[in-house]
């Protein structure tokens, strides 16, 4: 009945320089990301370390075990001086969600979330690169768009413009957008 959930990667989001802190997560979490988990269970991370990509480098991980969510993330306003065709975003991620009784109707999801965000940090939509289980409820619409991953087993890069990414969410305005969120997230409905 439980489900179990791992999220592996390394991000950012960039125009002349990064501006998310931290993105290639070389500093510890604490510099520029903020964690949540929503119930806790001992089996649940959110980490860095060497190790879970082949390269030499730090990547990050959240696992969440069972009910409810894991997070990792952080905003950031998006420059007067910049527009958001100037905004490029670049993830290697592997993503994996699994529910371990698939005869049961839990279900479980792993993505990176790229929320569109308005001056008072309401959600006017989001990117989500997923990894969903087969019972998982989410679905694209005007203001949700979900990249599926590939696979579970390997880690792959996504890129796109921000500005372009927005045609597949219409009904978020634009102008609108003045700040940014990216998250590691995963959840589950529980048991």
């Amino acid at each position: 009945m439980h489900r179990y959930l791992s999220l592996l990667l390394m991000c950012g989001l960039a125009s002349a320089g990064m501006l998310l802190t931290n993105g290639d997560f070389e500093q510890e979490l604490s510099n520029g990301w903020t964690e949540g988990i929503g119930t806790q269970y001992i089996t649940d991370t959110i980490d860095r370390g060497l190790g879970f990509n082949p390269d030499p480098d730090f990547e990050a991980r959240v696992k969440k075990y069972d009910a409810t969510h894991a997070k990792l993330h952080q905003t950031v306003s998006i420059p007067t001086t910049m527009s958001l065709a100037d905004l490029e975003f670049t993830v290697d991620a592997r993503l994996s969600a699994r529910e371990l009784n698939p005869s049961a109707p839990y279900w479980a999801a792993a993505a990176i979330l790229i929320r569109y965000l308005d001056e008072n940090d309401n959600v006017l939509g989001d990117t989500r690169i997923c990894w969903p289980t087969p019972h998982c409820f989410w679905t694209s619409s005007s203001t949700v768009n979900l990249i599926l991953a590939a696979d579970t087993n390997n880690w792959f890069n996504y890129s796109f413009n921000v500005n372009d990414e927005l045609a597949n969410v219409p009904g978020v305005n634009p102008p609108d957008i003045l700040k940014i969120q990216v998250a590691l997230f995963d959840t589950t409905n529980g048991c």
